[in-house]
C-alpha cells in the first residue's frame, strides 16, 4: 500500500472513531470538555486529509 493511501486510511479511521464517540451509538457519553477537545482534534484530522488530497 502506498504511503499516501495508508495515511489517508489512518486519518479516515481516526475521523470515523471520533464521530462514533460523539454518536448516540456510543455507550458512554462524552463530557462537554471531552467533546470540545475531540472536535478540535477531528478538525486537525480533516485539515490533514484535505492537504493530502490537494497533493494528489
Amino acid at each position: 500500500m502506498s504511503d499516501t493511501k495508508k495515511a489517508l486510511q489512518e486519518k479516515s479511521e481516526k475521523l470515523a472513531k471520533g464521530l462514533y464517540l460523539m454518536s448516540p451509538d456510543c455507550i458512554r457519553a462524552l463530557s462537554v470538555h471531552e467533546t470540545v477537545d475531540l472536535i478540535q482534534e477531528l478538525r486537525g484530522v480533516v485539515a490533514d486529509l484535505q492537504a493530502e488530497v490537494e497533493k494528489l
